[in-house]
């Protein structure tokens, strides 16, 4: 999509942001001189990166009040196809003007801040309190299965002759949106009743509820690791030398095996609770403190061991960091849909305010960190992240709950 060779130059030149040399023969060389029609600069790329973020910013304050008020079915249908739209129109407005793509993008960031507020109502709703940990669990597989197969499939898309190459990404995820759509219209409801349950939510005591800040912290830690492993990760595997496939692949990885542990993790939660062996808080903690320190290891492990001579190593250090993340994801979805099941669209509309911060302060760092000359960039992105997640699990270790609370 882009002419890469913009950018690759531009580092290239600087001698303290080296990366690893890659392989001469003709093959790899194609690899990496993917053609690209697109003459954005960095800053135009990384403007287009953020945009999303921006746009999130724009309706995520309220997102909790349209789902109370219209009901989280007619959002999340609206949602669904309207980012339908805007993902097919992309080649076209990307051809025709980059401001004009800007706009859509930061259009799709503010409605995509709408699907979750919609999605916690529908689980809350819909499961009883000992399945909701299994419920956020399989819910949220998504983000992960989305953001894995998009890795993977994306760099064969990008590489094939299908509809002009880059653009089928679009038109694969845009028509992919636009069947889960259709499903939704079809089968998906808001509640088992037709009741929606709205009410005034108590702002000031939400606000003031430490449980509602391990929920906060515990969301700016994650979302903040998500954006990094979402649109950098391929950037530092490229650096390591490694191939398109091989990026596309560990990209993955990174995502699909956090399936994996939350396939385990959340199920377990409601176990050892459902039997009585753990109360459901505990349970939740002990999740919370595997995925905030133990994903915190391979974090630091990712700025320290891979090098140009043992790239491959890095694969594995993302299985590791994908199967004890997934215990963070479970622990903070279960406690949003327990401590207030009135209220849940509006936690979800508070935490997806920490979501976007972090997605946007992320964002800011990596861009200023890789446009900059600082010769240990990567070692402090991925240690920036390891630090968040520890700060998260120390005060969800304190303050973290899933009992109703009294607001």
């Amino acid at each position: 999509m882009v002419n890469s060779t913009l950018v690759t130059d531009e580092f290239q030149g600087r001698s303290s942001n080296q990366t690893c040399a890659v392989r001469t023969d003709d093959e790899t060389e194609d690899e990496f001189a993917i053609p690209g029609t697109m003459e954005w600069s960095s800053a135009e790329q990384s403007l287009l990166t953020s945009s999303r973020f921006y746009g999130g910013c724009l309706t995520v304050a309220f997102s909790g009040l349209l789902t109370d008020r219209f009901g989280a079915d007619a959002v999340m249908r609206g949602s669904l196809i309207l980012s339908s739209l805007l993902t097919l129109v992309v080649p076209v407005l990307a051809y025709a003007n980059f401001y004009a793509l800007l706009v859509s993008r930061i259009a799709l960031g503010g409605i995509e801040s709408l699907h979750i507020p919609s999605m916690n109502c529908v689980m809350a709703r819909w499961f009883p309190a000992g399945e909701k940990a299994t419920a956020a669990s399989i819910s949220s597989m998504g983000i992960q299965l989305a953001g894995g197969l998009a890795a993977l499939y994306a760099a064969s898309l990008c590489r094939s002759s299908l509809l002009g190459g880059w653009p089928s990404i679009y038109y694969v995820f845009g028509a992919t949106c636009a069947a889960f759509a259709i499903v939704w219209i079809v089968f998906g409801s808001g509640s088992p009743s037709t009741n929606r349950r709205a009410g005034s939510a108590p702002l000031g005591k939400i606000l003031r509820s430490s449980a509602v800040h391990s929920i906060i912290i515990g969301n700016y830690a994650l979302f903040y690791n998500v954006a990094i492993m979402q649109a950098f990760l391929p950037l530092f595997l490229r650096e390591l030398g490694l191939p398109i496939e091989t990026i596309g692949w560990y990209t993955s990885v990174s995502f699909l095996s956090q399936i994996a542990g939350k396939a385990v993790i959340g199920p377990l939660i409601d176990y050892t609770a459902g039997k009585g062996m753990l109360t459901l808080t505990t349970a939740t903690k002990i999740a919370q403190c595997f995925g905030a320190f133990g994903s915190a290891i391979p974090l630091l492990l990712l700025s320290t061991v891979p090098s140009c001579d043992n790239a491959n190593v890095t694969g594995y250090i993302l299985l590791a960091y994908g199967l004890v993340y997934a215990g963070s994801s479970c622990s903070l979805f279960s406690s949003i849909l327990t401590i207030s099941p009135a209220n849940v669209a509006t936690l979800s509309a508070m935490t997806g305010i920490s979501r976007i911060v972090a997605s946007v302060a992320s964002t800011t760092i990596v861009n200023a960190l890789t446009a900059s000359e600082i010769t240990y960039k990567w070692p402090l992105i991925f240690a920036s992240a390891a630090i968040f997640q520890c700060i998260a699990g120390v005060h969800f270790l304190f303050f973290g709950t899933t009992e109703e609370q009294p607001w």
